[in-house]
C-alpha cells in the first residue's frame, strides 16, 4: 500500500478502540471502512512498536485481511510458555541474540563446497526455527510490519526487535532493541484485542477460510 493509498486509508474510521494502558502494554486498533482494512498499534512502555516512517510521513501497521497476524497473537497468548533462545549468544533479548547468532555463520559463495554450505545450513538450524516461531513475520501478508520477537521469560514478555534494514524507504520507530511487559497483563490485553476485532468483522480469526470472506 502507498502513502497516498494509506492516507486515503485514515480518512474513514467505522470504530477505533485501545485496549490496555499504553504506558505498559496496549493495542489500538481503527476500523477503516467495511473493507476488513484495519490500522494497528501496540505499546510497550509508552511506544508504539509499529510505527514508523515512509517517504516523509509517519504511521503505523494497517492492511487488509489482518486475520494471521490477529491469529498469531491469539496463539501466543493462549500457550504462553517458558522456551528460551536454543544457543549461547551475546545479547539481552532474542533480537540481539538473533543478530549474534547469525553474525557467526559462516559465509557462503558460488564457490563454496557442499560440505560448507552443510556446514551453514547445521549452523542455522540450530537457532532459526526458533527465531521463526518467535516472531510474527511470517503473518505480515503485504502489510508494513516491524520484525518483533515474543520471548516468555520470568512473568514477563520480551519484545524485542531488529529492523535496522527494512528496505523500501521504511523508518521504524524501534530499529534495534527489547523491552519487557508482564506476561498477564499482556496475555489479556492480547485477548480482549482479539474478541473487540472478531466482533467488529463478524469473523473467528482462527477459521482458516476467514480470510478468503470479505463479510
Amino acid at each position: 500500500m502507498g502513502a497516498s493509498q494509506m492516507e486515503g486509508a485514515r480518512e474513514v474510521i467505522a470504530e477505533q478502540i485501545v485496549v490496555g494502558d499504553p504506558s505498559g502494554f496496549a493495542i489500538g486498533c481503527a476500523f477503516l471502512g467495511d473493507n476488513r482494512c484495519t490500522e494497528i498499534s501496540m505499546w510497550a512502555n509508552g511506544i508504539n512498536l509499529l510505527g514508523f516512517t515512509k517517504e516523509d510521513c509517519h504511521y503505523t501497521t494497517r492492511w487488509l485481511y489482518l486475520e494471521g497476524l490477529v491469529a498469531w497473537l491469539n496463539s501466543f497468548a493462549r500457550n504462553i510458555t517458558e522456551d528460551p533462545f536454543p544457543i549461547e549468544a551475546e545479547g539481552e533479548f532474542a533480537a540481539e541474540k538473533d543478530a549474534y547468532a547469525r553474525a557467526q555463520l559462516p559465509e557462503v559463495d558460488d564457490d563454496s563446497t557442499d560440505e560448507e554450505m552443510d556446514e551453514l545450513d547445521a549452523q542455522y538450524d540450530l537457532f532459526g526455527n526458533w527465531s521463526f516461531e518467535h516472531t510474527w513475520i511470517s503473518e505480515r501478508g503485504g502489510a508494513i510490519l516491524p520484525d518483533i520477537f515474543f520471548e516468555y521469560k520470568n512473568g514477563m514478555i520480551e519484545l524485542s526487535w531488529d529492523n535496522r534494514n527494512a528496505g523500501d524507504g521504511v523508518v521504524f520507530d524501534c530499529e534495534f532493541g527489547g523491552t519487557r511487559v508482564d506476561a498477564e497483563t499482556f496475555k489479556k490485553v492480547v485477548l480482549d484485542f482479539v474478541e473487540a476485532y472478531e466482533q467488529h468483522w463478524g469473523i473467528k480469526v482462527d477459521d482458516d477460510s476467514t480470510w478468503l470472506r470479505k463479510g
